[in-house]
């Protein structure tokens, strides 16, 4: 079954200033904040915090298993919330795509809006021509909370949504009992259209949210009409007392460009003369915090450290704290960071001071993605490919943006492959200016370099990776660039995986998607897809791999437009017209030689595939 990643429309973006400018603009790199701003602090008071003063299982459903009575729903759809023991069931959700529970018998709620829109009991993929964007709220019983109003909002869930920007999922306060809902949260922050991160524990600050008066809180998880969303799973609801101390951070980043991308690893020759340094923190207590520091400490060949103060800091509030570092010159290796955050007051809460992030400096590969660096158990994977979108199983490209501070020699391309990819499937790899990809109709047939098919072998999905050269080394100035890898499926028989690292968000196109006519989408993370800049041995193992097809011969007229195939070995072969897009525009079996008419199709260049068991061999043709 495909897990369908349906039109982002929202997150195309053509046309950005990420087209090729120099980027010389150095923007400020901030990650949306949980936390809401407390215009009014309530006075603090001398709290040991940590209390658990309101806890739900949903063992009961509905009725509460909380000791303050039961939940209810609202919203004009409310009634798909319900609570379940198993997995989603759509026509584009699976039963495996179940919330992590300790006691799953407990049960959790789900708004399962792909199952409403289908109708579906099997998983029959039946979806309409225009899904509902349903609205439904989950809401809590009423929660008196004027004994303790300082509190954090803490909940497990899992969820998946499309098509829009900006996720449907909220989380809504209201201090007279329901009548209205003044305050609203984000509870999807950090997670990029059409991925499912798997369970994740969210939390967020109710303490400004609740002030209007603590004596009558209701809180409701709403499912907003802005999407036409996947699914939206929540179980162990708890409201926990604020500590007087307890600063958070959130994130941390080294972003060497300074405009937000973090890569993974760098050539040395790639570095700016500073780096963005800096964290996103929360006071999560209940008392202003003074002299609030994010201290950066990175050990590798080249030590560094760095200490950047914030000043002030109240309850509630969300900050982003950062210097342009002057890096020391970095030589190859890899930097571990540990960024963490400190105020004049002690920290009753140490555990959650700390943020780690590494990068590697690299002189042979630059790659976006940092798979196989990350610090321990924070990565995160996925795949994308030529089974994740309709009408996308020929012709899929997936695209890194690279920015280049000095020029570079390319000798070719890593992609890193999924183990449920396919062998039989071919792929081609190019090197491409940002202005045809983000023109306002991408120009994707216009590259700067790319090489011949190469078909997946079981020996690249083996390895998890193929290495493949262009013909000649390519040579690229400065300025902005994508490397992209264009798969071909076979018409889905031999689908492409191609690994996509999760464990840091990306901003803007830094890693896009191309559906074949149709459009470019943000893809907010990084494609194992990277730029091979040495000319050394491990730049053929792609090659090396691939089995030259013996035997055939193509020879072409130009006046009539006729490929004239030989075939010196007898067996089954299937010959293959492709253009540039990558898409089939002819296909035929033959045993015995015999030719291919290109007139009949548009002008421009095509590429001229012949396969069997024993390998393929390809050659580029012009129509006039």
């Amino acid at each position: 079954m495909n897990n369908r990643y349906l039109v982002l429309s929202s997150l195309l973006i053509a046309g950005t200033s990420m087209a090729q400018n120099g980027r010389d603009m150095r923007q400020t790199y901030q990650f949306a904040s949980d936390v809401i701003v407390e215009e009014n602090a309530p006075a603090p008071v001398l709290r040991d915090g940590g209390d658990i003063i309101f806890n739900e299982d949903f063992a009961n459903g509905f009725a509460g298993n909380n000791g303050f009575g039961p939940w209810t729903t609202g919203g004009p759809n409310g009634n798909i919330w319900m609570r379940r023991t198993t997995g989603p069931v759509g026509a584009y959700t699976t039963p495996a795509q179940i919330i992590a529970q300790p006691a799953p018998a407990n049960g959790f709620m789900a708004f399962l809006s792909d199952s409403a829109n289908c109708n579906c009991t099997s998983g029959a993929a039946n979806w309409p021509a225009s899904p509902t964007e349903w609205e439904g709220a989950l809401e809590s019983p009423v929660l008196n909370l004027s004994a303790t109003p300082s509190v954090l909002l803490r909940w497990r869930q899992r969820l998946r949504w499309c098509c829009q920007a900006i996720s449907p999922h909220a989380v809504e306060v209201s201090t007279d009992g329901g009548a209205s809902w003044p305050t609203t949260l984000e509870a999807a922050s950090g997670i990029a259209t059409n991925n499912d991160p798997g369970t994740q524990t969210r939390e967020l600050m109710l303490t400004a949210a609740i002030a209007a008066d603590p004596s009558n809180v209701k809180f409701r998880f709403k499912h907003n009409p802005t999407a036409a969303a996947y699914f939206w799973q929540i179980d162990d609801v708890q409201l926990i007392e604020l500590y007087d101390d307890d600063m958070k951070l959130d994130y941390a980043f080294f972003s060497h460009t300074g405009t937000g991308e973090e890569y993974g690893r760098v050539p040395a020759n790639q570095l700016y003369p500073t780096m963005l340094i800096g964290g996103d923190v929360v006071n999560n207590g209940a008392s202003t915090q003074a002299n609030v520091t994010v201290s950066a400490d990175v050990q590798g060949p080249v030590p560094f450290n760095t200490q950047i103060n914030g000043g002030s800091v109240d309850p509630g509030i969300a900050t982003t704290i950062q210097q342009d570092y002057a890096l020391p010159a970095l030589t190859p290796g890899l930097y571990t960071g540990t960024t963490t955050v400190s105020a004049d007051n002690p920290d009753q809460v140490p555990a959650n001071d700390v943020y780690l992030r590494n990068f590697e400096v690299n002189d042979a590969v630059y790659s976006l993605d940092g798979i196989g660096n990350h610090p321990t158990g924070m990565q995160q994977l996925s795949t994308i490919g030529t089974a994740s979108f309709t009408d996308a199983t020929d012709g899929l490209i997936l695209l890194n943006y690279y920015q280049l501070r000095n020029a570079v020699t390319v000798y070719g391309i890593e992609v890193g492959l999924g183990n449920t990819t396919v062998a039989g499937g071919a792929m081609i790899v190019s090197l491409r200016d940002t202005l045809p990809v983000l023109a306002t109709v991408p120009n994707m047939s216009q590259v700067i370099a790319e090489s011949d098919i190469t078909d997946v072998t079981a020996g690249m999905v083996t390895a998890g990776f193929a290495r493949i050269c262009f013909d000649n080394p390519v040579d690229l100035g400065v300025n902005g660039y994508f490397a992209s890898v264009t798969l071909f499926s076979n018409a889905a028989a031999n689908h492409i995986r191609v690994v996509d690292d999760l464990t840091v968000p990306q901003p803007g196109i830094s890693s896009a998607i191309y559906i074949p006519n149709d459009n470019v989408y943000s893809n907010g993370n990084a494609f194992h897809i990277r730029l091979l800049l040495t000319p050394s041995a491990p730049c053929n193992t792609g090659l090396a791999e691939q089995s030259a097809l013996e035997g055939v011969t193509m020879t072409y007229n130009v006046a009539n437009s006729v490929v004239n195939i030989g075939l010196a070995k007898p067996g089954a072969y299937t010959i293959e017209v492709l253009d540039l897009l990558g898409q089939v525009v002819y296909s035929t079996r033959t045993g015995s030689s015999t030719n291919v008419n290109l007139s009949g199709h548009a002008k421009g260049v095509y590429m001229v595939r012949v396969s069997s068991v024993e390998g393929s061999t390809v050659q580029r043709f012009p129509v006039e």
